[in-house]
Order: structure tokens, then C-alpha cells, then sequence
């Protein structure tokens, strides 16, 4: 009995594995929007099973990251306007409330949690480093969603925030580490008014860190050039 036990609980954990990876994948661009997913390659690749690249996929087409079509297959979900604007005031709701009920529910545990994920985050930013940068806000998020204690919210932020930080990378290669180091700062700043349980303090910092998504230069300008807005994450 210990060992079936076992076993599901190693399939589980290849399961999610299998999903971490992909999702990475995705948010950085190495899948491009639009494009067809390829299982066997993404087997090879990652070298995972064919079940756990499956049960990954389907996982990520209820987030709406890829599209499945009967007789068609697989692909990659867009990056557009629309979905960039209803991504980022989805977000505003949903990691707002979450942030309140944290004031309100939140440990010191879950506090030092969500700081603990911007841990050494300067010389990260100073070299710019694109995945730790990504897991990093990952981690803040989810572990500030975690801290809402309401389980509904805490599944529709992480949701949210895996879509918002697709958008986040098609921009990063112009991001400068000054900036970066100042994006991180206006995150710490939100765990700072949780523990204060300041609900202006927690709005208006809050704001400033979802509150801006892109207009269509984020999409028709050279990523390069100065006067392309730059994305919230």
C-alpha cells in the first residue's frame, strides 16, 4: 500500500514537473505564440513521458496558454490586444482582493515567504538575468496568493499572473537593470503595506505594479526603440 502511495505521489511530482517546464517555456517565448506544439519534441526536449506532456497541455489550455482543436492539434495561444488588456484588469480584481484578505489572514510565515522570493534579487537584476528574474516573480506571486488564504482566489491569481507574464517577456530585452531593480522594490513595497495592513497603501502601490498594460506600440514597435511603452508584469 506504501508503495502504490509512493509511486502516485512520484507520478504527481513528474506531472508537475512536466507542466513547470512547458509553462517556462511559454512565458519566455521559447514556444512562440501561435506556433504548433510538437508532443515528440517536447518529450525529447524535456525529456518527459508522453502522459505527463499530455496532462501539462491540457492543464495549460484550462489557463488558456494553448488552444487544442480536434483534427488540428495543438498550438500555442496568442499574444493580442484584447487578451492583453482583459489579462491585466482581471489581475487588478482579482491580486487586489488577494492582497486585502493577506492584510487581513496573512502570518508572519507567509509574509517572510513572499519577501523570501526576491531573495539576492540585485545581482540578479544588475545581470539581468531573464529566467531567475521570472521565477523570482513567480514566486512573489504565488506566494502573496497563497497568503489570501481562499483557495478560489489563490488559483485565478496564479492563473492570471502565468498569462500577465507572457506579455511581461515579449518586452524584457529592453528592460534595464536599473529598471528591474525598481519594479522589485514597488513589489516589496506591497508586502510592506500587507504587514501594515494599510488598504490605501496596499491600493495604490498595488496599482503601480498591475495597473498599466501597453497599448498596440507594444506590439507594432521595434522592441529597441526608446519610445516603446514599457509592460507592467
Amino acid at each position: 500500500m506504501a508503495r502504490k502511495a509512493e509511486t502516485k505521489k512520484t507520478r504527481g511530482l513528474l506531472r508537475d514537473d512536466a507542466y513547470e517546464q512547458i509553462l517556462m517555456a511559454i512565458i519566455l517565448g521559447e514556444l512562440e505564440p501561435g506556433s504548433r506544439v510538437d508532443e515528440k519534441r517536447l518529450m525529447k526536449d524535456f525529456k518527459l513521458s508522453q502522459a505527463s506532456v499530455r496532462d501539462a497541455l491540457y492543464r495549460l489550455s484550462l489557463e488558456g496558454l494553448v488552444e487544442r482543436h480536434a483534427r488540428i492539434g495543438t498550438r500555442i495561444g496568442d499574444l493580442g490586444l484584447r487578451e492583453l488588456r482583459d489579462v491585466f484588469e482581471a489581475r487588478m480584481l482579482v491580486e487586489g482582493q488577494a492582497a486585502r484578505l493577506a492584510a487581513q489572514r496573512a502570518t508572519p510565515e507567509d509574509l517572510a515567504a513572499i519577501r523570501k522570493a526576491y531573495d539576492g534579487y540585485e545581482a540578479v537584476a544588475e545581470t539581468r538575468d531573464i529566467r531567475a528574474l521570472v521565477r523570482m516573480d513567480r514566486a512573489f506571486h504565488r506566494a502573496l496568493a497563497a497568503a489570501c488564504k481562499n483557495s478560489q482566489i489563490e488559483q485565478a491569481a496564479i492563473r492570471l499572473h502565468n498569462n500577465a507574464a507572457r506579455f511581461w517577456c515579449f518586452n524584457i530585452q529592453r528592460t534595464t537593470s536599473e529598471r528591474h531593480r525598481a519594479q522589485i522594490e514597488e513589489h516589496l513595497k506591497v508586502v510592506d503595506a500587507i504587514e501594515k495592513r494599510d488598504y490605501a497603501e496596499i491600493e495604490r502601490v498595488l496599482t503601480g505594479v498591475l495597473g498599466y498594460y501597453p497599448d498596440s506600440r507594444f506590439f507594432l514597435a521595434d522592441p529597441m526603440s526608446p519610445d516603446m511603452p514599457q509592460a507592467a508584469e
